[in-house]
């Protein structure tokens, strides 16, 4: 009865909550729930056919677990997902009482979780994992999670704890060595095609040690961070070859193509979604899907056809303007949005900082994103948000002019004003921390647009 009486309120309390405009509805139903009925999430679970799925990691949570929810419908499979991208155990709770129906019934053969890296072993607590999808660690929010060696603990606690099925980052040492005891497939990316590849840098840009005796890694091929090829010149311990893989990859600033080896077979790829991190997305997915049986061709159909989510690489038309939206948040991903942005020659840009408890209150990760990159972007930047002033001193010592950067803390006027410059031929790049994303979703509501999931 308790569980009943759970699932009530929270629908009515996520009703309640979009009705005025108060958000999405994405968490405090899921907290009220619990705190109606403890058991509420793992009664939920119970009721999925072929398990859950939960993917975790510093960078591509949403993405990844996007893709996967698209090839599993293509394989006519179905799943309830918290697809608004609230990861923490009260918002995957909200999720899938927004699945049920009033009585608690869920009809489901997949739950497909992103999860929090510090939530999954809470969520591994009350519900039995099937399988965990890593994508990469990088530091992120230092003041939450304190260095990687945290973050990789917790993660490997919570897939330890019913050695769930691990789908793991063959190209990031830090993720390859988790899951010991667990069966463990990887996924990684073979070789780049010739107008992708980047100069070589002289060593990973992260923590990069071996697994085995600690000595530090050497690279025979980099692509961002600490991922890319590597082996350790003291015991010999070295990257995991594949099970999945992405060949020839080529990469723009709207959309990558590339050879997706799936054990024994071969799909060609072309994925909609710009930047080599999003290639490591969509071959988690893929590594995934293989693992569950779904053939290749319905791994393809599912990367080739995916619909972005909120704010991860989302493309829309705001008065004409073509705009795409990127969240940012972490000095990788950030670099990796701006390298991808910076091939885009019909780029403005309007990077917009909060420094809230969701966005992490350090934000000296921005000098250590790759802004650089923009040095020779010829348009006006704005910047927006609560730290507008600080992402300005940024991009100064990342070298643009100052005449060239403007500084508009209200994002929406910032909005307002990179809009009414941009030409019908230019692309807007919105590149916002997390809480100036739900701070658009809202100016874009009131403006008469709609972001994917709200």
């Amino acid at each position: 009865m308790s569980d009943k009486l759970a699932i009530i309120a929270a629908k009515l309390s996520a009703r309640a909550i979009r009705a005025i405009g108060a958000g999405l509805g994405s968490n405090l139903p899921g907290r009220l729930a619990r705190s109606v009925s403890p058991g509420v999430l793992a009664k939920l679970t119970s009721q999925c056919r072929r398990g859950v799925l939960a993917v975790s990691g510093t960078n591509g949570k949403s993405t990844t677990s996007g893709l996967i929810f698209s090839i599993l419908q293509r394989a006519g499979l179905k799943a309830a997902h918290n697809r608004q991208g609230a990861n923490l155990v009260t918002g995957i709770t909200a999720s899938l009482i927004e699945a049920s129906d009033w009585d608690g019934h869920i009809d489901v053969d997949y739950c497909l979780f992103e999860v929090d890296e510090a939530s999954l072993p809470v969520v591994a607590a009350e519900v039995e994992l099937s399988a965990v999808v890593v994508t990469n660690l990088f530091r992120d929010q230092l003041d939450r999670f304190g260095e990687l060696d945290t973050t990789a603990r917790l993660i490997n606690e919570g897939m330890q704890r019913y050695r769930s099925r691990a789908v793991l980052n063959a190209d990031d040492p830090n993720v390859a060595q988790l899951g010991q005891d667990c069966q463990r497939t990887f996924y990684g990316i073979q070789s780049l095609s010739e107008q992708s590849r980047a100069p070589q840098s002289k060593g990973p840009l992260e923590l990069s040690y071996c697994a085995q005796c600690g000595r530090e890694y050497d690279y025979s091929l980099v692509f961002y961070g600490q991922l890319g090829h590597y082996n350790c010149p003291a015991c010999g311990h070295a990257r995991p070859v594949p099970d999945v893989s992405a060949q020839e990859v080529n990469v723009q600033h709207n959309r990558s193509t590339f050879l997706l080896m799936v054990g024994d077979e071969a799909v060609r790829v072309n994925l909609p979604l710009p930047g080599l991190f999003n290639v490591y997305n969509a071959l988690a997915a893929a590594a995934l899907a293989y693992r569950l049986g779904i053939p290749a061709v319905t791994i393809e159909d599912g990367l080739t056809n995916y619909v972005t989510l909120f704010g991860r690489s989302e493309r829309l038309t705001i008065e004409g303007k073509s705009v795409l939206i990127q969240l940012i948040k972490n000095p990788a991903g950030a670099s990796q949005v701006v390298s991808s942005l910076v091939n885009d020659q019909s780029a403005r840009v309007l990077i917009a900082i909060n420094d809230n408890l969701a966005d992490g209150r350090d934000v000296s990760w921005l000098w250590d994103a790759d802004f650089e990159l923009l040095a020779d972007h010829t348009k006006p930047i704005l910047v927006s948000g609560q730290r507008a002033q600080d992402m300005a001193v940024r991009m100064k010592y990342a070298g643009l002019p100052a005449d060239q950067i403007i500084v508009v803390p209200a994002l929406a006027q910032a909005l307002r004003q990179v809009l009414a410059a941009t030409g019908p031929e230019e692309t807007l790049w919105v590149l916002p921390t997390y809480t100036c994303l739900l701070e658009l979703q809202k100016i874009l509501k009131s403006m008469g647009y709609t972001l994917s999931g709200t």
